[in-house]
């Protein structure tokens, strides 16, 4: 029942939210002043994420020096340099998990969104974020590793027996996707899962990466993994393909411009650029990542907002729900837990 309710609501999420035109004479203000400013500095969380950004965001606006961090710990590194008193930080890229600890100590500043075309509905923390982009939880596996017919369809299907001993998961990302799942599923179903998977399907458990374990044939399917990783390694001609499981487990991420960027005008006009259409477009074009967004006109992005598939969005309103279940989810994975 919840995750019929899910998709309805993801239906009307989607048939709520119009496009809106951009403000083109705004904008050439903004980049005039940006221009005068010369560069700007956004943070991802990897590199593969932003180091796209600069050739981009430079074809759409000449003359803007673009510099960029990708690491794991930049939302930690920010928050330690504002406590210092020091700051090149101009946008973040981050999700909205990642990036709630930056707006509770007053980081980001909210900024006109709607200006770049965004709707109110796209935007978070009351304003000082603009939904940039969705990832998903993907099972990855090698072309010729595993067949068609043995991918599982829904993410409980990997408890029959022809998966035991095939699978390899991230002691990081699990936990993270069950906490997704437990929005559908509910927190008793999701924990029973969790004592499952780790308890009758030999999972290997690892920090390492999981593609040398597929490629080499020890493991046959990487189970709750980011999709962007493996998209970028397909466009590179790399041998792996994905699946996305239903409910489909969407990650949303979004920029957020600093109250004390070095930058403030550079650091809007990237912001904001960066949750356009055009944007994600020149993403998809550098990284083969999907648009997953409400205006994508890929069939299966628009499936996930005509009911047609289930999914779980990640909202600043379930985030508190979504992390509670991590936090108690995270030991069972770990086999701390009864």
């Amino acid at each position: 029942m919840r995750s019929a309710l899910l998709t309805i609501a993801a239906a009307l999420i989607g048939a709520a939210t119009p496009a809106m035109a951009q403000d083109k004479a705004a904008i050439q203000a903004l980049y005039e002043k940006a221009r005068a400013e010369g560069s700007v500095m956004i943070w991802g969380p990897s590199r593969g994420e932003v180091e796209w950004v600069p050739e981009a965001f430079s074809k759409a606006f000449p003359g803007i020096e673009v510099r960029f961090v990708g690491d794991n710990d930049v939302v930690t590194k920010a928050i330690t340099e504002a406590r210092g008193g020091r700051s090149e930080l101009d946008v973040m890229w981050n999700s909205v998990t990642a990036t709630a600890p930056m707006v509770q100590r007053d980081m980001p500043v909210a900024m006109d969104w709607a200006a770049f075309g965004l709707p109110a509905e796209e935007t978070g923390f009351s304003g000082k974020m603009g939904f940039s982009n969705k990832v998903a939880y993907a099972v990855a596996f090698t072309k010729d590793g595993v067949s068609p017919d043995d991918l599982p369809k829904k993410w409980d299907d990997v408890l029959a027996d022809k998966y035991k001993g095939k699978m390899v998961a991230s002691l990081f990302l699990l936990p993270r996707l069950l906490g997704g799942l437990s929005l559908s599923w509910g927190m008793d179903r999701t924990t029973q899962f969790a004592k499952d998977l780790t308890s009758k399907t030999n999972l290997m458990l690892t920090k390492a990466p999981r593609e040398s374990l597929i490629q080499s044939g020890e493991r046959q399917l990487a189970y709750g993994e980011i999709d962007t990783g493996f998209r970028r390694q397909i466009k590179d001609g790399k041998p792996f393909a994905i699946t996305l499981p239903e409910p489909v487990i969407l990650v949303q991420f979004g920029v957020t411009v600093m109250a004390k960027a070095p930058h403030p005008n550079a650091a809007r006009l990237l912001a904001g650029w960066l949750t356009t259409p055009e944007s994600r477009k020149a993403r998809a074009e550098a990284t083969g990542q999907l648009d997953y967004e409400k205006t994508s006109t890929d069939p299966f992005a628009q499936s996930l907002y005509n009911g047609t598939r289930q999914a779980v969005f990640d909202l600043p309103t379930n985030m508190a729900e979504r992390e509670e279940a991590i936090r108690k989810l995270g030991p069972i994975i770990a086999g701390q837990a009864q």
